[in-house]
Parts: C-alpha cells; structure tokens; sequence
C-alpha cells in the first residue's frame, strides 16, 4: 500500500476546499497555540524583549517558534549593546596611517561596529516581519485576520483572505 499523501496535497488535487481528491472531509491539522517557555539562559535585555514579546503575541506562538523568538530577542539585546557602544564612543574613529615613505596620515574612519549595527538593524526588521511586530506587518496581518472557526475569541492574524 503506497504512503498516504500529505494533507495539503490531498487539498490541493480536490475538486473544492475541505475535502480530498475523492471528495471525503479532510478535518483541518489543528495546531495548538501557546508562548514557549522562556530560556533561562537569555541575556537581561533579551530576556525582558522576550516578555514584552509575549505579551503582545504569545497567544499566536507556537511551541517551535522557541528557536526563532530566541534569535529574535538575541537579536535586540545586540542591537542595545552595540548602540550603547557606539553613543559612548562614536560612529567613527581617529586612525593614524603611516605610508611607504613614512609619512603619517591622521583621519577619521567609520567603526567597524557601524557596519556590525547597521546589519542587525537589517535582520531585526526582517524578524520582526516574521513575528508581526512591526507596523507594516502588523497591518498585513490585521487586514488578512480572520475567526479561527474553532471557537476561540482571538482572530488569526495569519489568516489569508480566501
């Protein structure tokens, strides 16, 4: 006997949406959800970014969503220290250059922790994206919520729109 096709497969060759190929009722997979629990390793500022994280989408986590929220708030921990850093010493740097002849060049040159912060600002949007944190995605999100139909009060915001 061949191995049963995945669900989405099944859906995908019906006729409509609901029932497989042969036209039975294909239940939906009902994933439960729930914030995963907290790492006890997290850094300080990870570990309140976490809190605030869950408060505003923790209903929507589920538990595999651990690794990703973890890299999320590692994430915005670096992004704090790196721009603490950065205040307290500046954006640039005075570097003395001595050339071939021997002749020394003194100027000021960007840190090497800009370009550091400037590629965690990149991939903190794009994770925060991912999470439905920031504005525009929460936006997506809100215009594509739609009841879960399965009783709960709390819309999907990850629901498309059909």
């Amino acid at each position: 006997m061949p191995a049963a096709k995945p669900y989405a497969l099944k859906l995908l060759t019906a006729r409509h949406e609901g029932v497989d190929s042969a036209g039975r009722t294909m239940p939906a997979p009902r994933v439960e959800r729930h914030a995963p629990d907290k790492p006890d390793d997290l850094t300080a500022e990870a570990s309140l970014e976490w809190d605030r994280v869950i408060e505003s989408i923790g209903h929507w986590l589920k538990i595999g969503d651990r690794a990703a929220l973890v890299n999320l708030v590692e994430t915005w921990s670096e992004l704090v220290r790196i721009r603490k850093f950065l205040r307290k010493n500046g954006f640039k740097q005075r570097v003395t250059v001595r050339d071939t002849a021997g002749a020394t060049t003194t100027k000021y040159v960007e840190r090497p922790e800009v370009k550091l912060y400037k590629s965690f600002l990149v991939e903190h949007r794009l994770q925060t994206s991912m999470f439905g944190l920031s504005p525009a995605s929460e936006g997506a999100a809100s215009r594509g919520s739609a009841p879960t139909g399965d009783g709960d009060d709390v819309p999907n915001p990850f629901a498309g729109q059909g």
